[in-house]
């Protein structure tokens, strides 16, 4: 999947265009430009909603031959593709079973599945092992890896299934779980439950199936990503006519149509940046004349918000219509991506001088009012003569910094693609407000304006929202990090920090080594007053037992505590206060307690930096300072949030340079909460281990404390190694946030 890897050589054919149109300097889409490659596709389907998809999909697996790809972000083996009493009495209806059943009756069919290796962040939210499943992984053709061949923090984001290089689907939607709907999106649908019964929101989803060589063209750009994630080279299955596996239900929306393939790819390792959904979504844009119309789970790319104010503040400009999904999901979305968007929102609010933006959300009746339906589709439409689907959403990571795949089909000016183009912008539009296609166009005809038509359109219970969404100042303010949260591209580490000089970096390896030197310093004192002379000049247990009185009292407790803002005030190093702690009051009590007195010295130091103000503070602590004050007050809580982390300036020194920023409150502390936390578990863990390997000296305690000292020198040793490279960081130490996306 790179601008110059192999696929891109693997046909010159011109696809079909229809007659009397040219891929001129006049045609939107150009190969090698804004898109991967232009092929003809012999039938077109609009998949709307996971019902259509999942049925689609097991009618042409049911005719495959050689070979099943399926690309994608995730997967779940207990998925259900027909619900209801729709299966047949030969096939199972779970995706897993239905493989492996399809693998026992066609004796030439493999089967490739290239999932996502995910981040730890979704393990709660997705099938650990579905090679574990009854007859899924012991089949000798069917084969199933994970792709981990991505910067750190991104994912890889496609969705893509081709069978036998004849018919494929690209859209927004995985085989997995929490998917399936029908386009009815009803309250009541007892179907719409996970495998354990759980059900879940109407979700709405657009899928594209295609056939002939833009299918092939498909099957190249899935085995090119086999190829990079297992080193494994996969051959192309016999040519198939597309009439043999297209199933009788669906009737094709076009045919003999030219389909654009369109990528995003980040810049790792060999594989060079491609951003072509991007420059298609900036190209299309830019020549809209009536109309904008997006779908988008998520809306934060700013490089599309820029070209939507521009078009908005032109006087005669097309209308922009957005349909969103209400609320990003959970806590950690909402304070990320959901920040992000009321910024983006923000912007073009201001710039809609001439009241030309609508933002929607669809809600459908229920018992209790409006219930909102999850917007998942990534969907483009400009005018009548541009469509662009897939996995996208329009967020900085699909743009730049996850793995996308998209299709497009550009009218030409044909006035049977532009019914095409306009039928499906119609249809969606139509669900949403629980009208016929051709009511929405005829709106369309009377108002001459698609916002007018469906403003004509909205109230009925099923209806397009517009007064869900926050664009308020107090929530753009609470902006994280865009870089760490929705990144566009990888970034080194001292990127991510702001460590652009070699001193700094190396004063973070130090800091690092010091720390741990720390604890293997007191684990050799420990282990020579237990097996040498000296145990006899100083009575090691006498000295513990003295320090673990403070942890059996209250008086102790105090005592511990104001240590820590004693050492605040002298530049103790922390790590050394931990260390005492968890000797005190033992691992269990040790760590909440030393996060406390961590949480208690920063409050303290954090004040007298806020009311000494910053001149003071740079005055007290030099010049050196200034790039962290900076940095601190640039990025609020990620930054403390990487410092914690990564110490890359002394405990107290951060807590008063905060202080002396416009850093909140809440922030400081909750980045000193999260950063600090994990350190502390584990020189807690260190410290544990080191008492009972020398209170009792067993070869398994003595051996397992051992490799876990060893361990932590190797990964210091490595981070360092990096830290001091001359050619920056590779891996990107991006926040893997909800977004990170699905």
């Amino acid at each position: 999947m790179t601008g110059q890897d192999e696929t891109s050589a693997v046909s010159d054919r011109e696809p079909e265009l229809p007659a009397g149109a040219t891929t001129t300097a006049s045609s939107l889409l150009c190969p090698g430009h804004n898109c991967w490659r232009l092929e003809s596709s012999e039938k077109t389907s609009f998949l709307i909603d996971g019902e259509a998809y999942f049925r689609a999909f097991r009618d042409v697996a049911l005719q495959a031959k050689e070979s099943i790809m399926i690309v994608g972000w995730d997967l779940d083996t207990k998925t259900d593709l027909l619900r209801g009493g729709a299966a047949s009495s030969e096939f199972p209806t779970k995706l897993g079973e239905f493989l492996s059943a399809l693998l026992r009756r066609k004796r030439k069919l493999r089967v490739y599945v290239l999932n996502w290796d995910f981040a730890m962040i979704y393990a709660w939210e997705r099938e650990w092992m579905p090679t574990a499943e009854p007859g899924w992984g012991r089949h000798r053709r069917l084969s199933y890896r994970v792709d981990g061949q991505h910067p750190i923090g991104a994912s890889h984001h496609q969705k893509i299934v081709v069978v036998d290089d004849a018919i494929a689907f690209v859209g927004g939607l995985d085989l997995t779980k929490s998917r399936w709907d029908t386009r009815a999106h009803s309250l009541d649908d007892v179907r719409r439950v996970d495998a354990d019964g759980t059900p879940y929101a109407p979700f709405h989803d657009v899928q594209m199936m295609v056939s002939g060589a833009a299918a092939g063209a498909l099957g190249d750009l899935a085995r090119t990503r086999w190829l990079h994630a297992t080193g494994r080279r996969l051959s192309r299955p016999s040519l198939r006519p597309v009439g043999e596996l297209w199933p009788g239900s669906i009737v094709a929306d076009t045919e003999h149509c030219p389909v654009a393939i369109m990528r995003t790819q980040p810049k790792y390792e060999e594989q060079v940046e491609v951003r072509e959904i991007q420059q298609a979504y900036l190209d299309a844009i830019k020549s809209a004349r009536a109309s904008i119309y997006i779908e988008s789970q998520y809306l934060t790319a700013h490089t599309i918000g820029r070209a939507l104010m521009a078009r908005l503040s032109e006087p005669e400009g097309p209308d922009v219509v957005l349909v969103l999904r209400h609320n990003c999901d959970g806590w950690l979305e909402r304070q990320t991506m959901g920040s992000l968007r009321a910024r983006v929102l923000k912007d073009l609010e201001l710039a809609d001088h001439y009241g030309r933006l609508r933002v929607y959300a669809p809600t459908v009746s229920g018992t209790a009012g409006a219930e909102k339906v999850d917007v998942h589709s990534k969907v483009l439409i400009v005018d009548d003569h541009f469509l662009c689907l897939g996995s996208a959403n329009v967020s900085n990571r699909s743009m730049g910094f996850d793995t996308e795949c998209n299709l497009a089909i550009e009218s030409f000016g044909r006035p049977q693609l532009q019914a095409v183009v306009a039928g499906l912008r119609n249809d969606l539009i139509g669900e949403h407000l629980g009208v016929e296609p051709e009511v929405v166009r005829a709106e369309l005809d009377r108002t001459g304006s698609l916002i007018g038509a469906i403003e004509a359109l909205r109230g009925g219970d099923r209806s397009l929202d517009d007064g869900c969404f926050d664009k308020s100042d107090a929530a753009a303010a609470v902006i994280p990090e865009q870089v760490l949260v929705d990144p566009e591209r990888p970034m080194a580490v001292e990127e991510v920090l702001g460590l652009p000089h070699l001193k700094e970096r190396e004063d973070l390896s130090r800091r690092l080594f010091m720390g741990l030197s720390l604890v293997a310093a007191i684990g050799a004192l420990a282990a020579a007053w237990r097996w040498t002379p000296m145990g006899d000049v100083i009575n090691v247990e006498s000295l513990v037992e003295t320090v673990q009185s403070l942890g059996r009292g209250p008086i102790g407790l105090i005592m511990l505590l104001g240590g820590y803002v004693v050492g605040g005030f002298m530049a103790i190093p922390i790590t050394l206060l931990i260390v005492v702690t968890v000797i005190a009051c033992g691992a269990w009590l040790g760590a909440p307690l030393a996060l406390a007195g961590s949480l208690l010295s920063g409050v303290t130091l954090f004040t007298l930096g806020r009311a000494l103000g910053r001149y003071r503070v740079q005055q007290f602590a030099g010049k050196r300072v200034a790039h962290l004050s900076r940095r601190l007050a640039e990025r609020g809580f990620w930054a403390i949030l990487m410092v914690r982390i990564l110490p890359i300036a002394p405990f107290s020194l951060v807590n008063l340079v905060a202080g002396s920023t416009a850093l909140s409150f809440r922030h400081f502390i909750m980045g000193t909460m999260l950063g600090m936390a994990p350190g502390i578990v584990v020189t807690a863990a260190l410290v544990d281990g080191l008492e009972e390997a020398v209170r009792q000296p067993t070869p398994m305690a003595v051996t397992l404390l051992g490799l876990l000292i060893a361990s932590a020198w190797v990964a210091v040793w490595y981070l360092s190694r990096r830290l001091l490279a001359k050619r920056p960081l590779a891996a990107s130490v991006t926040v893997q946030a909800a977004p990170a996306t699905s």
